[in-house]
């Protein structure tokens, strides 16, 4: 209770409102079925329409938590149209001060019903929206997020209120400032799957394809790195709309010749992108012009090698209801993908394949157990033997092996083995002058022992 109301309380008629307002409460909890539920509301909008003059609603938790179940979405639409009539009597007693004060008390009611109301309901909330909310301006910033979670809903293609939504939508971007709009956006995008489609859509409607993206850099809101993570989650979301309409703004927004967003931010992107390659119903277009060998050689080859490193070292986690298995098998299956076209994968392959090399055995040991084990002990010969029978006997084990066999068997016969032995001689070169000495292992922290160990792995897994 706050000093207003308890100065209120020296009122004798407030106390009466407070006394009238508990008693059409206690109807709420002998409410059996929705039609008493209706009954209820309507001796409380009563009260409250009674004592309009006090704009300090007394008991306001009490009716914010009954509005909100009464919103249910398994109750019927006239409960539904009932609370809505008593959330407008409140906002118009209350005033937008007041309103903007207790937004989150009202508000946790009001933001999840679009979804899931009937047309009969949706025009009433929507206009709740417009008349109360809209003018709140920057007081609304608190709940911004919330908000759009619950209209962006509305902004079905076809729908009867899309216009609307739509049109709402941007007097809210407009009252709020748009940097904040976006920044809400995506946090309702990175948070809320059943949005991302809409609230992805939403984005691209309204970028401006005749201006650069450093002219419309609200877009990307004033928290970056909220954005990229929203970008990278969406498009690897479940929805084959959502991944394609992802993919279109990851195109205008983030090209590899600009500097929208950092190096870091643009491999994240790019390593979620990347899972997009295992999904057969999306469409992707090979552009092996000259102009095109010569951007992706000189923006974009080195962030797809980087990108395909982190994914094997498992740096980049695909979809959430991935299993452990599928997970590990992944960065063989994208690779194999991206084989598949001739500008990508071979142009890459020579800077990721001692990482798939490396990839393979850790996930290999980690499964069996066999880091006390040591390769190059007096026993190797025995342990070898046991470790190939363990490795192929083990089913996740086993499925490694072959998904990597089919990425092995993809390359020309001598491919690998020539591709291991200008290893080696980088490693003897290595060790022979020293760690400070420069080549193609130095990047990779591998030692000649450890190659060797990877060598003798290869040998006892690999399809001759």
């Amino acid at each position: 209770m706050n000093a207003e109301e308890v100065e209120l309380l020296s009122d004798s008629k407030y106390r009466n409102y407070v006394a009238a307002v508990d008693k059409a409460l206690k109807n709420f909890e002998y409410s059996s079925e929705w039609a008493d539920l209706i009954s209820a509301l309507g001796k409380l909008n009563k009260v409250l329409q009674s004592n309009a003059k006090y704009q300090v609603v007394p008991k306001k938790l009490t009716i914010g938590k009954r509005l909100a179940q009464c919103l249910h979405p398994a109750l019927p639409s006239g409960v539904h149209r009932k609370a809505l009539e008593t959330y407008e009597i409140i906002f118009k007693i209350i005033g937008p001060k007041r309103l903007a004060k207790d937004l989150f008390l009202y508000s946790s009611g009001l933001f999840p019903l679009l979804s899931n109301a009937a047309m009969s309901v949706k025009p009433v909330l929507l206009c709740l929206y417009e008349t109360y909310y809209l003018p709140l301006g920057k007081t609304l910033k608190p709940g911004l997020q919330g908000l759009l979670t619950g209209v962006l809903p509305g902004l079905e293609e076809g729908s009867e209120y899309y216009d609307r939504t739509n049109t709402l939508l941007e007097k809210v971007a407009a009252a709020v400032e748009q940097s904040a709009f976006y920044s809400a956006l995506w946090g309702s995008i990175l948070t809320s799957p059943a949005v991302r489609l809409p609230g992805v859509t939403f984005v691209l409607l309204h970028l401006n394809r005749k201006l650069s993206m450093e002219d419309q850099l609200y877009v990307m809101g004033s928290d970056i790195e909220l954005m990229v993570e929203a970008v990278s989650t969406s498009v690897q979301d479940s929805s084959v709309l959502v991944q394609r309409s992802t993919l279109d703004l990851i195109l205008f927004c983030f090209p590899f010749h600009m500097s929208q967003a950092t190096r870091p931010d643009m491999i994240r992107i790019l390593s979620a992108a990347l899972h997009v390659v295992l999904r057969r119903d999306i469409s992707r277009q090979s552009n092996p012009e000259d102009h095109a060998t010569h951007y992706f050689n000189t923006y974009s080859k080195d962030m797809l090698v980087q990108a395909m490193v982190g994914i094997l070292q498992g740096k980049a986690r695909g979809g959430e209801e991935e299993s452990v298995l599928m997970h590990d098998l992944k960065p063989f299956r994208i690779l194999i993908s991206l084989l598949d076209k001739p500008e990508l994968g071979p142009a890459i392959l020579e800077d990721v394949l001692i990482e798939v090399f490396r990839t393979l055995y850790t996930q290999c040991r980690a499964e069996l157990d066999l880091q006390n084990h040591n390769p190059f002990s007096k026993d190797h010969a025995h342990l070898s033997r046991l470790a190939s029978f363990k490795l192929r006997e083990n089913k996740k084990t086993a499925e490694l092996i072959k998904t990597a066999n089919l990425l092995f068997n993809s390359f020309e016969p001598y491919y690998m083995w020539d591709y291991i032995a200008r290893w080696f001689e980088d490693c003897c070169r290595k060790a022979k002058n020293g760690p400070g000495s420069a080549g193609s292992t130095e990047s990779s922290g591998l030692s000649l022992v450890e190659f060797c160990q990877l060598v003798d792995f290869l040998l006892d897994i690999v399809s001759l």
